[in-house]
């Protein structure tokens, strides 16, 4: 066993192993990266950085050089349910509150990782790419890291080790908390197209039955350009033998005929497949000698996927915890459950929420019903402000308040209902459509019968996994809390800790 020479040893250079990397080499910990690429590289992911991350990225220095290109800031949405717009409008949450910017950016990850990396090694972190983390010894005494770059095999020791080598992590499975539960993992298909007419700051989100309970997505950058895909749930994919790029090619061919800028969008990329695994399925993400952050910890939003923001900051929770421990020269489980406490207290009440929502929509049998619900929400947020910012939040929002959104679509459920008859009377009278909220229990009942044929053992297990959630979030909807995420973390100083905070306003466009 070579001698010792890091005291922290990362494995994975994307954003969470990057930002990782730089938080501790700023406090003065000596710090090995290992990344198994040559940076910069393409990622499968839809490249969306939103305030709280844009926040990070400024906190580190990057920001600055990255705006320093072309970038178009997103500050509008428009949703599409099965090929309608049902919403167009100011995303209504980017409203500058905490200090933080109105937008969020489109940056490819081969220019935004290796922003972060070049920031990392700027910091005094050592830096190896090309080298692959190939087996890890891990114990409360330290880690032993074996890793192979070209036919050059090494083994390194150090203190700790850091798992932000994605959803297939080595280090993970070496700790045996590899996540691979299907209700937990979304497969993607990215690519880039040219061709969209004009440079607007719209982010187009796109529900149809062929993805549910995913979506599609177009997000657009500078020039023309925009980042299109697609998103479906693993355990969907399997039991409907989905085929994704019949999908990703069934979706493009829709935003080229629906969308009213789309109609000359071509693809400019190879399309590429990639996974996904979200926080309904993280577990403690510690052990005898280290922690699990982003993408190998399941740090990625349940409902959208998006896991850039929660991967940086679930390294900036556990660069204290992993400080703390070096200070001790402890590096025990018991020692960095403090990480558990932290990303829990983070993370927990918003994050618990959307894996309820997330997993009361996994059965696709109730798509019907729930599109229709969709489509009915987005015209009302169209025409309702108040009911976009606090409904609207689970899709991307940045203060998730579980009882007030319950509130807001049970009140508008509850309204629809005693408005169903007079509706009804006035469309005959009027010789016109009525939306029926007896046709929509039909949808319902007919949905649940068809899931329950086509497998009753999955329906019932199904029927208590999304029991067993809302019993779990229940004593937190009786007793609400602000969302800790609605102000994003920072970090005081080059030793400090990370904080929640509403910190100054970064350098905004126009």
């Amino acid at each position: 066993m070579a001698a010792r020479r890091f005291d922290v040893i990362v494995a994975g250079g994307g954003p969470a192993g990057s930002v990782m990397a730089w938080d501790l080499a700023r406090r003065g910990v000596a710090v090995l990266l290992l990344e198994r690429a040559r940076f910069p590289r393409e990622k499968v992911c839809g490249d969306y950085v939103e305030p709280r991350g844009l926040r990070i990225l400024d906190m580190m220095g990057c920001l600055g050089p990255l705006e320093a290109s072309d970038r178009l800031p997103i500050t509008e949405s428009s949703m599409y349910v099965e090929g309608e717009c049902r919403y167009r409008g100011a995303i209504p949450f980017y409203d500058g509150t905490n200090g933080l910017p109105p937008h969020g950016y489109i940056v490819p990850r081969d220019v935004l990782d290796n922003a972060l990396l070049q920031a990392a090694a700027a910091a005094g972190a050592r830096i190896e790419q090309e080298t692959s983390v190939t087996d890890a010894r891990l114990g409360a005494a330290g880690v032993e890291i074996e890793s192979r770059r070209g036919t050059k095999r090494a083994r390194r020791r150090a203190a700790l080790g850091v798992g932000a080598d994605g959803v297939n992590s080595v280090m993970a499975r070496s700790a045996g908390l590899l996540v691979d539960d299907e209700r937990y993992i979304a497969v993607a298909r990215r690519a880039y197209a040219t061709g969209i007419d004009a440079d607007v700051g719209e982010a187009v989100f796109w529900f149809d039955r062929s993805l549910f309970p995913g979506y599609g997505w177009m997000f657009p950058m500078a020039g023309g350009r925009v980042n299109v895909g697609i998103g479906v749930l693993a355990e969907t994919r399997r039991r409907l033998d989905l085929q994704v790029p019949a999908l990703f090619e069934g979706f493009m061919a829709g935003l080229r005929m629906r969308h009213p800028r789309a109609g000359g969008l071509e693809l400019s990329s190879t399309p590429i497949g990639g996974i996904v695994k979200t926080y309904g399925g993280a577990g403690p993400n510690h052990f005898d000698g280290g922690v699990l952050i982003g993408d190998a910890g399941s740090f990625v939003d349940p409902m959208t996927g998006e896991g850039i923001t929660p991967a940086m900051e679930s390294a900036l929770l556990a660069g204290p915890v992993l400080a703390a421990a070096l200070d001790a020269g402890r590096f025990d489980t018991h020692q960095l459950s403090a990480f558990e406490r932290a990303f829990r207290a983070y993370f927990d009440p918003a994050m618990l929420f959307l894996d309820v929502l997330a997993a009361t929509l996994r059965n696709p049998y109730l798509a019907g019903p729930w599109l229709t619900a969709l489509a009915r929400g987005s015209e009302v947020a169209q025409a309702d402000a108040s009911f976009a910012s606090t409904s609207g939040s689970f899709f991307g929002g940045l203060d998730v308040r579980p009882r007030g959104i319950m509130a807001q679509v049970w009140l508008r459920v509850v309204s629809d209902i005693m408005l169903a008859w007079p509706r009804s009377v006035g469309a005959v009278v009027g010789r016109k459509p009525a939306r029926s909220a007896i046709g929509d229990l039909l949808g319902w009942q007919t949905g649940w019968w068809r899931s329950v044929a086509a497998d009753p053992v999955w329906h019932a297990r199904w029927m208590m996994d999304v029991q067993r959630k809302w019993l779990h979030l229940l004593p937190s909807m009786l007793n609400p809390r602000p969302d800790p995420r609605s102000g994003g973390l920072v970090r005081d100083g080059a030793g400090g800790r990370a904080r929640r905070t509403a910190s100054r306003p970064i350098a905004r466009p126009g």
